[in-house]
């Protein structure tokens, strides 16, 4: 877990940023989990044909036939759900909380001995449909440079600038110098 302190031990502290509307983001990509806006969600689905599922079935052998059947059966199903039958029609059902509070540490992974960005801090309230969000970002926008380096130095060079800086990996592609950005160095 990285903290914004020790981020902001050697460089510039990153860029607060709020939104305040209609649920949109997500905590990264999908909203969180037993999270449904409206309490309760129903709709009728509808069954493909044979043809559909056949070919469906030969092209994702590996997946369970209860989600094959159906044409618009949600993808993400991050809530309590269940398919039920009633009156000859097959409906999807959803239940979740109208209300989350979410804090996102800072998304990263480690490709080949080298940390990658995926997503930034963030700290999110959903009430209903609505939505509270502050995020974090580097202080020029170029967040992938920023968390990179700031990864580099936590991770990879035990919180020494200057051995991150020398053990620095990237380069520009026509330049052929250095990608490393003293500009976002607390210095």
């Amino acid at each position: 877990m990285i903290q914004l302190k020790e981020i902001k031990e050697a460089f510039v502290a990153p860029k607060r940023n709020y939104y305040l509307g209609w649920a949109q983001f997500g905590t990264p990509y999908f909203f969180p989990r037993n999270f449904n806006s409206t309490i309760l969600t129903t709709k009728r689905l509808i069954l493909k044909s044979e043809q559909e599922l056949m070919a469906f079935k030969k092209r994702y052998p590996y997946l369970k036939a209860d989600n094959a059947n159906f044409k618009n059966l949600p993808t993400v199903r991050r809530a309590k759900s269940w398919i039920y039958k009633l009156f000859g029609n097959w409906y999807y059902l959803e239940i979740g909380k109208p209300f989350a509070i979410v804090r996102n540490e800072l998304g990263w992974k480690d490709k080949w001995n080298t940390p990658r960005f995926e997503w930034s801090p963030a700290f999110y309230i959903f009430f209903f449909k609505w939505q509270f969000v502050i995020w974090w970002t580097a202080p020029d926008g170029d967040n992938d440079l920023y968390y990179e380096m700031v990864l580099w130095w936590l991770k990879y060079s035990n919180k020494d600038l200057k051995k991150a800086e020398e053990t620095w990996r990237w380069q520009d592609a026509h330049t052929k110098k250095s990608t490393w950005n003293s500009k976002y160095l607390k210095r």
